[in-house]
């Protein structure tokens, strides 16, 4: 095992630039999960550890040692790919082995990795089939387990659960998660599905227009968004932004308005500009109940509920063109068109530079 390492990693694709100034160091052990929409660079950054794309500037390291000239089969390395890229014609127990003959690893050796592999993964009963014969499931665990026998330092995983559906989804990544505690190999991960990002990694980076966003926790990334994307990015369903004005009575009391909605910080060194946008997440807003933490009410008129057995969401048009999206009970009996006040809870609304974007606090 090792740890994996990225300097100032930059890929171009003629003028378009992929990856640009990559810095970033993944440790021993690590599960860390690169988490992006498409065209974020979340694959080209997996496929400069795997080998299949070359930098074109930085350099990056596993266990310490520069690999941008060694070639893919000679870097230590097991990639997991979408598509599962299993041989039809072979059986289970012929695909799990298969890198390991191209090896020339010792029988006995082989048969031993593969006996392990496939009792870690539960398919032992599966070894004589075809992969035309076993389900999307199962598939993905083969997959897994090929990667598995040839013992790696770094694991590489491409959006491996993509074509699985969503009761195997979960399932799955319990699966892969409890396997990489289990071996203890470093792994890089990579979703455009933030609720794996959050639930399998160790550390996620989010990834935006080729550049690292933010690297965090899964906790410090929901709690303290470096900015707008990353907050809007993190979380389900999507935090809330509602633009507001700022103004000062002089002193360092400053008021938060939008339409109904006004807020007043505590008194402090508040140095906001003019503009400012509000984000709240969907737990943080409800409907108005007198007494608690919540500032409000704001009236605003219901464009949609979505019921979702122990919770319902509803979003909430409060002003021209702004939606806050609120919690509501599961018995919640209004429907689109009613107008109901909701309020946000305190200490859970976040400031955001409108023109920079960047995160300013949480009141």
């Amino acid at each position: 095992m090792a740890g994996v390492a990225y300097r100032e990693a930059t890929k171009r694709f003629g003028d378009v630039t992929a990856l640009s100034d990559l810095t970033l160091e993944i440790a021993d052990g690590e599960f860390l999960v690169l988490v992006g929409p498409s065209g974020s660079g979340k694959t080209t950054a997996l496929r400069l550890v795997a080998g299949l794309e070359a930098l074109s500037a930085g350099q990056v390291l596993i266990g310490g040692r520069v690999i941008n000239r060694v070639a893919p089969k000679d870097r230590d390395i097991a990639m997991v790919f979408q598509d599962y890229a299993l041989y039809p014609q072979m059986t289970v127990q012929q695909n799990l082995a298969f890198a390991l003959k191209m090896r020339k690893s010792p029988r006995a050796e082989i048969e031993q990795r593969v006996r392990r592999a496939a009792a870690t993964l539960g398919i032992e009963e599966l070894l004589q089939r075809k992969p035309r014969a076993l389900s999307g499931g199962q598939r993905q665990r083969v997959a897994l387990g090929r990667a598995l026998v040839r013992e790696p330092q770094v694991f590489l995983m491409d959006e491996p659960l993509s074509n699985l559906d969503a009761k195997l989804r979960v399932q799955t990544r319990s699966e892969i998660k409890r396997l990489q505690q289990q071996i203890g190999t470093t792994t890089i991960y990579v979703t455009h599905d933030q609720v794996e990002a959050m639930t399998m990694g160790d550390r996620v980076v989010v990834m935006r227009d080729g550049l690292l966003a933010q690297v965090g926790s899964p906790r410090q990334l929901y709690e303290q968004p470096a900015d707008m994307f990353v907050a809007g990015f993190i979380g389900s369903p999507s935090m809330s932004f509602i633009p507001v004005s700022v103004t000062s009575n002089g002193n360092s009391a400053v008021a938060l308005s939008c339409g109904e909605l006004r807020i007043e910080p505590p008194a402090g060194a508040w140095q906001l500009p003019d503009d400012v946008i509000i984000g709240v997440r969907p737990e943080h807003a409800r409907v108005w109940r007198d007494g608690g933490r919540m500032i409000g009410p704001i009236s605003g008129r219901i464009e949609y509920v979505e019921m979702l057995g122990r919770e319902t969401l509803v979003g909430v048009a409060v002003t021209d063109g702004t939606r806050l999206v609120v919690d509501a009970d599961a018995d919640f009996g209004h429907r689109p068109g009613d107008t109901i006040p909701v309020g946000i809870e305190s200490g859970r609304i976040y400031l955001f530079d409108s023109k920079t974007e960047k995160a300013l606090g949480r009141i």
